[in-house]
């Protein structure tokens, strides 16, 4: 399992979708990052912790413009017969899927951490960091580690998507209007008073400001089970599904 996760990771880092996704994450959050200045949602010194908490408070927004990528990575693993040809060589279908799962995940979260980051740096040239003195190196990986694994949970919603259409077009298409449903959901629940607490988009913004220890445990801990869930309905879809 470890050498076949090894070659997807290399497959897809040599991918051009993977290098064109990265890409855009560096350009558009260095665009970004000095373009949220102007918002400050937090009342900020100016620097690269107002430009970081800011381009992670519109999380929903970039997971909508990354979602086209894993889509179009679970989607042509299906339509060029990949995934088919790691079976019949030997593979179980577990392997073979956690393995693919895996790595879409894994570069996707990576790509989307990369836009906030490249944002924060740049900015930090121009003005320093500038964080408040009740932020330490704690408190930011509190929000790091909380906030990766709430994307890796919505991301996997794209792997259930993939695995449920097989096919490259359809599975862009839905992932995106998915991902846009919930962010536009995001953005009228507020007025509207309808459920939103525990919207793992909603909490990708709340652990912004209240990360507290227990604040940062339960959050963890919903990412780390519907990321579980998610995974494991995708799988029995997968492990029956005809692979043509």
């Amino acid at each position: 399992m470890k050498k076949l996760l090894k070659m997807e990771i290399y497959e897809a880092t040599h991918n051009n979708i993977y290098l064109l996704m990265i890409g855009i994450a560096i350009v558009y959050g260095v665009y970004s990052g000095y373009g949220d200045l102007e918002m400050n949602y937090y009342n900020l010194t100016l620097g690269g912790y107002e430009a970081l908490i800011a381009m992670l408070h519109d999380a929903p927004g970039t997971c909508m413009l990354i979602s086209a990528f894993p889509a179009l990575l679970i989607g042509k693993s299906f339509s060029n017969r990949t995934l088919i040809t790691k079976v019949a060589s030997g593979n179980s279908r577990g392997i073979v899927f956690f393995t693919k799962a895996a790595s879409i995940l894994i570069i996707t979260t990576v790509a989307i951490l990369i836009y906030s980051f490249s944002g924060a740096f740049a900015v930090t040239i121009k003005y320093g960091f500038n964080a408040p003195s009740g932020v330490n190196v704690i408190t930011l990986m509190k929000i790091l580690i909380c906030t990766t694994l709430l994307y890796l949970a919505i991301f996997s919603v794209i792997i259930l998507l993939g695995v449920i259409f097989r096919d490259n077009l359809k599975t862009i298409i839905v992932s995106v209007i998915t991902i846009l449903m919930n962010a536009i959901y995001l953005f009228v629940a507020r007025s509207m008073n309808l459920p939103l607490y525990r919207h793992p988009m909603n909490l990708l913004r709340v652990i912004l400001n209240n990360n507290s220890t227990f604040e940062f445990i339960s959050f963890s801990l919903e990412g780390i089970i519907l990321l579980g869930f998610i995974l494991m309905l995708s799988y029995n879809i997968f492990r029956k599904c005809e692979l043509k």
